[in-house]
């Protein structure tokens, strides 16, 4: 061999040697960036994850703490000759919150509960804080009760006499493993787990894997599977020590992310942290794919190298497909991957549109019941009705298992539902071709307006995807910003409710009623708004909507109620003339058993005149509740006047109006508004004619111009509201209209 020949073997050698390099560098350094990338992205997931398992075991909890605290307030010289007829009495609260006992203990720490049990408790420690003044939820403790002694929590609250000594502690009992079951939250497709911990570390609450087992210890744990968790324990505990809201990593039976978020319970009394937790695995498994893709290409690229120089060095175009084939194509779709569906959007550089992540509810019904075969036909016939629908300029690719990324370039929101429908229809046929039930398609959608990166765009579709689980009425969930910030805002507002309840922020607005034939004024309607700090009025249909759902509301209902007593009565004792004011009642209040001897006693306190009172229920509030009437008539026995409020909003308000329950028929504006409508004034025409032959009293809200009050005037209808005459004003504007009345 010729010294010519060995120098060009040698640069031929070094040529090689430096692409194999730099292949290497290139595949390590690619799975370290999206390893990272992807790691990054996992733990924002985990502590969004973390934050709503915190809100779901926070309401969970709020809802026992709210219904003990307004039991509470019959627990009141009790005796023990008394206490099990007290006790019976909130039976009925058991099965609808899941509870297993209420029970109350004496100073001298015997307690007696709604199963019949009588045991000396003043060994717990949940008694000794609640003879302190302290409200309590204990972490899992064996039944005392019971002889089984199965495994229990207690909420309790001191029960306080009229001097503000601690007269007995009342609580209630759930069993800690129906209380596991009722938080049980799927996260990032079951391979995530959560619990709730206490300050020693206690597990309370364990979701999703049987790794975490109620009663244990998660720092022992912990330590004892490996001493590398030492550091990780220490900074979970500094953490909670100063009640922040942080992740890190720990090993069980292999490495974990964690994310850990505190939970302020019962006021503030008792603090648990919810710590969610994800398999290292995940990541990895999500990065697999791609890393597969790069070692089998550099694979195939040291081959052609190791054959000859030449092919590392002028590629044909031939082999570049093949390496392209298998980076980007899906091996059972043969169409293409995730990677190669973002690599197209990338090329887009600012597509407009919609994202969209779709996978297939109930997938593996297919493969158990015709086999993974035809589990696998049916991905490859998705993809086919996919790639059918798909337009110009829009692309789908093969995630993983049943989920698929799809990008619609359309602007058009209905259109765009449209299709999906048109896509579930054919996906649902092909799956009933299999004969196979409960099989349809779900879908994530996020808005694409040209600045956002498609992976990005497709996590918060996924994200969406997720909230489309829980989702009766559609297959489809739309991700929005707003929502997120929307829930930062509801539990500021929650968190805000007591302490402005206390500080008198809600103020009691008066909204005129008129006589339709004199003009004179003849009454009012008590309106809630919130004022806040720097003065501004919070709008009451951003926060009335939240405190019904959450049961704050009974509060707020009772607040306005004992609000208008006090004014009534204060413009009494000025000489001023008064007239009947009507106060709003809510769904929620109605279903607490002590609301009629919870208003009289306000009425009787203030020595209010029943005469100067009326109550106003909407008909939805009526929908379910078979003792509505009864409730009503002792109202009505009080005095009281019941009004329907916003009549001609529901479907049942012809049978509604059949309970013979009510004073006051409260006309809709819709219906209102269709005056000078042929139609809509013989439907009101009717509607007032009906009315008053059952002998209601009729009232028309909404009246904003003098064609309205014409009409109703004609029509004999009893009292006008309205901006016409007056729009809802404070106390003090509607003091000084009636001082001119």
């Amino acid at each position: 061999m010729n010294e010519q020949t060995k120098k060009v073997n040698k640069k031929k050698f070094i040529i090689m040697l430096t692409a194999l390099l730099a292949i290497v560098i290139t595949v390590l350094s690619s799975s370290y960036v999206i390893f990272n990338e992807l790691e990054e992205q996992l733990q924002q997931n985990l502590e969004d994850v973390a934050t709503q398992n915190a809100l779901a075991l926070h309401n969970k909890i709020h809802s026992n703490y709210e219904l003990l605290q307004s039991l509470s307030k019959n627990m009141h010289d009790v005796t023990p000759d008394n206490i099990t007829e007290k006790l019976r009495s909130f039976e009925i609260f058991l099965d609808e919150y899941d509870l297993k006992r209420f029970a109350y203990s004496f100073p001298d720490g015997t307690s007696y509960s709604t199963d019949g049990g009588v045991a000396e408790l003043s060994y717990r420690e949940f008694f000794q804080r609640g003879m302190k003044g302290k409200a309590t939820i204990t972490g899992i403790l064996k039944d005392a009760l019971e002889e089984h002694h199965d495994l229990v929590n207690v909420m309790t609250i001191p029960i306080f006499d009229n001097s503000g000594a601690v007269e007995g502690v009342f609580g209630l009992t759930y069993n800690s493993q129906n209380f596991n079951d009722a938080l049980q939250i799927e996260s990032f497709d079951g391979q995530g787990y959560s619990c709730a911990i206490n300050s020693d570390g206690q597990i309370l609450v364990a979701m999703g894997n049987d790794i975490l087992q109620l009663s244990e210890n998660i720092f022992t744990d912990v330590l004892g599977v490996d001493q590398r968790n030492t550091e990780a324990v220490a900074k979970l505990q500094k953490q909670m020590a100063e009640s922040t809201s942080d992740g890190g990593t720990f090993y069980l039976t292999e490495k974990n992310y964690y994310h850990c978020v505190p939970v302020k319970l019962m006021g503030d009394d008792v603090t648990w942290y919810m710590l969610t937790i994800i398999p290292a695995d995940v990541l990895e498994s999500r990065a697999a794919p791609v890393q597969h893709s790069l070692y089998l290409m550099a694979f195939i690229v040291s081959i052609f190298i190791l054959i000859g120089v030449a092919f590392v060095i002028f590629l044909s175009r031939e082999q570049k497909q093949i390496m392209l084939r298998y980076a980007y194509e899906d091996p059972l779709t043969k169409g293409a991957n995730y990677a190669s569906f973002c690599v197209e959007m990338n090329k887009k550089r600012v597509p407009q549109g919609y994202m969209v992540s779709m996978d297939i509810t109930n997938f593996n019904n297919i493969n158990i019941a015709a086999g993974k075969t035809a589990g696998d036909r049916m991905i490859c016939d998705i993809w086919q009705i996919l790639t059918d629908e798909l337009q110009s300029e829009e692309l789908a690719g093969h995630v993983r298992e049943d989920v698929f990324s799809v990008f619609f370039k359309t602007e058009d929101k209905k259109l765009l539902i449209t299709r999906l429908k048109q896509i579930s229809t054919r996906i649902n046929k092909r799956a009933r071709e299999s004969q196979v039930k409960g099989i349809h398609s779900r879908y994530g959608i996020y808005e694409m307006r040209g600045t956002e990166e498609p992976e990005d765009a497709y996590s918060k579709a996924q994200i969406a995807r997720e909230q489309a689980r829980i989702q009766r009425e559609q297959n489809y969930v739309f991700y929005n910003e707003i929502d997120h910030e929307r829930l930062q805002q509801d539990q500021q507002l929650e968190e805000r409710f007591e302490d402005s309840l206390a500080e008198g922020d809600f103020e009691v607005w008066y909204q005129p009623k008129y006589s339709a034939a004199t003009g004179e004024v003849v009454g009012s309607e008590a309106l809630v708004r919130w004022r806040d700090k720097d003065g501004s009025l919070i709008s009451p249909g951003r926060f009335i909507p939240l405190f019904e759902q959450n049961g704050m509301i009974a509060k707020l209902d009772e607040y306005m109620f004992r609000a208008v007593c006090i004014q009534q009565t204060r413009w009494l004792a000025n000489g001023q003339k008064i007239y009947p004011v009507s106060i709003n009642l809510s769904r929620a209040s109605l279903y607490y058993v002590d609301i009629v001897e919870k208003y009289k006693a306000i009425m009787q306190e203030y020595k209010i005149d029943p005469d100067y009172i009326q109550l106003e229920i909407t008909e939805s509030a009526l929908e379910g509740m078979s003792s509505i009437q009864e409730l009503l008539k002792q109202f009505r026995d009080m005095g009281i006047r019941i009004l329907m409020d916003d009549f001609g909003t529901g479907y049942s308000s012809l049978a509604t109006l059949n309970m013979q329950c009510f004073d006051t028929l409260k006309l809709d504006k819709s219906l209102i508004d269709h005056i000078g409508d042929k139609n809509g004034e013989t439907l009101l025409y009717y509607v007032i004619s009906m009315g008053q032959k059952l002998g209601l009293h009729i009232t028309a809200e909404g009246v904003e111009n003098r064609i309205q009050l014409e009409f109703l005037k004609k029509n004999h209808c009893d009292d006008i509201q309205g901006f016409l005459f007056a729009k809802p004003m404070p106390a003090v504007e509607f003091e000084n209209i009636l001082a001119h009345s």
